[in-house]
């Protein structure tokens, strides 16, 4: 009887311990995940002061966004003791795997990066890429979005943009403009 109550108060103390661990835990994300949003408002709204494309804007958002929800999940793990440096090790397996799963989508990665690199066209401009005709919407980490002239919305791969022939109708080569918000563009 007596080893029964000392399993119970054992159990017991334990289940608040853990309890209270996991509700930190769980503050701790809350806490995090809103001083991520403001610090992303934050860089919004200082980067929208300069004159820097607003392609750029949304794939900085994007990066900081996921570097900064990574350092969360490892600040979380390690609030429950699992150690940061294993996990670290775990995460470039994970990454590797991933990688080679999904090969693809670092292809559209890649290619994202390299449209923003070469601007091959600007946000606002009007072009032919991957088959469709429109007007650029955004430059995404993955994807492009492109509004078309019968007023449809289009997400188009990076990849098969980068891959394919892409015309602006009106653009010369090696000219340095001006989009319609006012950002540079090449």
């Amino acid at each position: 009887m007596e080893v029964l109550q000392t399993i119970l108060e054992n159990a017991g103390s334990l289940v608040v311990g853990g309890g209270l661990k996991v509700l930190s835990a769980l503050i701790l994300w809350y806490v995090g995940t809103r001083l991520i949003a403001f610090a992303l408002q934050l860089l919004n709204s200082s980067l929208k002061r300069t004159t820097i494309e607003p392609t750029l804007l949304v794939y900085l958002q994007s990066t900081v966004s996921v570097l900064l929800n990574i350092v969360l999940i490892v600040a979380v793990l390690g609030f429950f003791g699992i150690e940061t440096t294993s996990f670290a090790a775990l995460l470039a397996v994970a990454g590797v795997a991933i990688g080679a799963a999904w090969s693809g989508l670092l292809a559209h990665f890649a290619a994202g990066v390299f449209l923003v690199i070469f601007r091959p066209f600007c946000v606002g401009d009007f072009v032919t890429a991957g088959g469709v005709t429109g007007t650029i919407r955004e430059i995404g980490l993955f994807v492009t979005t492109i509004d078309t002239l019968d007023n449809v919305r289009t997400i188009i791969a990076n990849n098969t943009i980068f891959s394919d022939t892409t015309s602006s109708p009106g653009k010369k080569t090696n000219a340095l403009r001006l989009t319609k918000d006012n950002h540079l563009c090449f």
